[in-house]
């Protein structure tokens, strides 16, 4: 079976987005609270005498409202009680005082949740470095009952704030020192807010264009020769002119709105074995190959310069010949097409990008999500 692939369509016009598109502040980004506490309401699911840690911490609530035992004994064989651990994620721009959030609740010996309410449980930061109370969670757990897993559940709302957790997202040049960057553009009594490239798009071309074009953008309006400045392949550094200090938000929300060129991407072919996708970014060219894989052969050509398609030296069993009218250089996307129209399984197109790639053939970075 012979595959030969050529270029395909033209090269369309250059993307624009937006600073915000492809980046995060540093600063935000999710927290995580947890707790461990008591539910009750089982129906005969729960985890028993068998559990030392169960009895204690019931031993122990009961204590807290007048009622001692002398021994867990006293307590008999509660199946309806379990313990369990909780987790609240605190949003990516953080949470006031009085929010409610979602509760996840996991058991730690129970067979099962069904019907079980959690108990007024405090929150602390998952960090024991920060102390400190944040919430409490409780109420009605949600078990899917058709689920598999019966022994995890959720409490919509469960949660309510007891303390703010807020972003900080600007900064004095003092804490940039001390956080170890060094530049003779940072002053110290001079505030600035930190802007990250998401992992996808993180890049010294990228941080260099995105910095260009905030110091273009907004350079006139801070009243300063520079803006912005890219100290590594993910981090750009922005003024908060002095003027804006008192209305950050405003700020921000030009610095992410500034357009850059996405013309700088890195070609990459990122592959998720579990869900079977591959995605491709960026010019991720292939130059001419001969492969042989599990009795198929793909043949990488380029384009004659009339047009044709070169001569195979196999004979064609099965041929797929992509449109090279526009004469491009072939890339990943045209062989995967090709891949795809002659249904090769997914671990075989991953075996042949693979080989190209080890033989040189593969001008883009492989990457893999799990």
């Amino acid at each position: 079976m012979l595959t030969s692939l050529m270029g395909v369509s033209a090269v369309g016009q250059i993307p624009i987005a937006r600073v915000g598109d492809v980046t995060h502040l540093q600063g935000e980004g999710t927290n995580v609270l947890v707790g461990y506490g008591l539910v009750t309401g089982l129906n005969g699911s729960g985890d028993g005498k068998k559990s030392l840690a169960t009895m204690t911490a019931l031993a122990t609530t009961l204590a807290r409202f007048g009622q001692p035992l002398t021994s867990l004994d006293d307590l008999g064989d509660p199946k309806n009680v379990a313990v369990v651990m909780i987790e609240v994620i605190v949003p990516d721009h953080g949470a006031r005082e009085g929010e409610r959030l979602n509760v996840s609740v996991t058991a730690l010996h129970a067979k099962s949740l069904l019907g079980g309410r959690l108990l007024a449980t405090p929150l602390v930061y998952h960090d024991r470095n920060i102390e400190g109370l944040f919430g409490f969670a409780y109420g009605g757990i949600e078990v899917d009952a058709e689920s598999d897993t019966l022994t995890s559940g959720l409490i919509r709302g469960g949660a309510r704030m007891e303390r703010d957790v807020l972003m900080n997202v600007v900064v004095y040049g003092t804490d940039l020192f001390a956080s170890g960057f060094r530049s003779n553009w940072i002053k110290v009594d001079q505030t600035y807010t930190t802007v990250v490239l998401d992992e996808p798009h993180a890049g010294w071309s990228m941080a260099a264009a995105i910095a260009q074009a905030i110091d273009k953008e907004l350079s006139v309006s801070a009243n300063v020769e520079r803006v912005a400045l890219a100290l590594d392949s993910k981090n750009i550094l922005v003024l908060v002119p002095e003027h804006q200090r008192n209305d950050a938000a405003s700020w921000i929300r030009d610095v992410e709105r500034t357009p850059i060129l996405m013309e700088s991407n890195e070609a990459r072919v990122t592959v998720n074995r579990r869900s079977q996708t591959i995605v491709i970014s960026g010019d991720t060219r292939l130059s001419p190959v001969i492969i042989s894989q599990a009795g198929l052969t793909v043949t990488v050509a380029n384009p004659l310069p009339d047009g044709s398609i070169p001569q195979s030296p196999f004979t064609q069993e099965n041929f797929v010949a992509m449109d090279v009218a526009k004469k491009r250089l072939p890339n990943v996307n045209d062989l995967l097409e090709a891949l795809n129209r002659l249904k090769v399984p997914f671990k075989d197109r991953i075996a042949i990008l693979e080989e190209i790639h080890r033989a040189g053939k593969l001008h883009a970075k492989i990457m893999y999500e799990s």
